[in-house]
């Protein structure tokens, strides 16, 4: 590294978590007592769980529909990749000041809980800090790609704010709509008993309805919706709605 440059908060962050933790695997390999041993496992324990529960606020299978592959390329700077590496710097090959050209706000609001994201990774942070000691995230001396990605941030939280919001309506909606569908399978397996053997109480065929028995049958019911999939302006998806069809095949894959 540039002599006449200072470490980053990223370097000192990463210097902190090697010390810390050699400092942790120090202490086991040395004749510590029972009960220093396992505080020092419990804290090595509490990252690993810290960050287990961080990436399962994540949907992976749909996070790469959050990124606007076709853009990348325009954030790398190739050619100076060799200058970043050897003097530890991102910023001569990262230009991170277009990231609303690479991220998908709408997918990623889908792929990622906003709220416990935001308190998994703080529950990270803190125990990150019980490693390599308070005030290791903190530092006036960033790179420019770190600024770039923390300006993005802020611009985005109203967004983030709102997403939360509709999140947490989508959870609640969810809760309800399955026990919705609970109701509705157990009305219809008691319809289908209590008709089961039924017969027409007048033997005259002109006096019975020849509207056949039951509900209607799947093709005859509405098996096309004429609502939006999703609310204008919403910033998550919506349910699936359920119609016609659709409270079977529902019904058998929650």
């Amino acid at each position: 590294m540039n002599q006449a440059q200072s470490p980053t908060s990223v370097e000192q962050l990463v210097d902190g978590l090697f010390a810390g933790t050699e400092r942790l695997l120090r202490e086991l390999e040395t004749d510590a007592s029972d009960e220093t041993l396992a505080a020092t496992v419990a804290e090595l324990l509490d990252v690993v769980s810290a960050v287990d529960d961080l990436l399962e606020t994540i949907d992976f299978e749909r996070l790469p529909e959050a990124v606007e592959i076709s853009a990348l390329p325009d954030l790398v700077e190739f050619d100076a990749l060799p200058d970043a590496i050897r003097e530890r710097n991102p910023d001569p090959a990262l230009d991170l000041g277009r990231l609303e050209d690479v991220i998908v706000l709408r997918e990623l609001w889908n792929t990622v809980d906003v709220v416990d994201f935001s308190r998994e990774l703080r529950r990270l942070k803190r125990e990150l800090e019980d490693v390599v000691g308070p005030g290791a995230f903190e530092s006036a001396d960033d790179t420019a790609a770190v600024t770039d990605v923390e300006t993005y941030i802020e611009d985005i939280q109203p967004d983030a704010a709102n997403a939360a919001f509709q999140q947490a309506a989508k959870q609640s909606a969810t809760v309800a709509r399955n026990g919705l569908l609970e109701a509705h399978s157990e009305f219809e397996t008691l319809y289908v008993t209590t008709q089961r053997g039924r017969e027409p109480a007048s033997n005259n065929s002109t006096a019975v309805s020849t509207a056949p028995p039951g509900p209607l049958p799947a093709g005859v019911s509405a098996s096309v919706s004429t609502v939006p999939t999703n609310v204008r302006q919403a910033r998550v998806d919506a349910i699936p709605r359920i119609y016609g069809r659709r409270w079977r095949t529902t019904a058998r894959r929650r």
